[in-house]
């Protein structure tokens, strides 16, 4: 089997006989789309991921701070 055919050679089936139309290995169109919803997906899930930062209580300065 001979991945790389020269530009000027038709690829003919090896069982049947009958030639071969050269498409291309990806579709740009559905590529596009898959990589437009997947990366929209990706975004939404990564702030889930990350753990929210803690929160820092206001210091009150009419308490005293009982750290020594």
């Amino acid at each position: 089997m001979v991945l790389n055919v020269p530009a000027d050679v038709v690829p003919v089936c090896s069982r049947c006989g009958t030639t071969l139309e050269r498409q291309p290995l990806v579709r740009p169109l559905p590529l596009l789309v898959f990589l437009a919803v997947g990366t929209a997906l990706l975004s939404l899930a990564i702030p889930g991921l990350i753990p929210p930062a803690p929160r820092q209580l206001p210091v009150d300065p009419a308490f005293p701070s009982t750290k020594a």
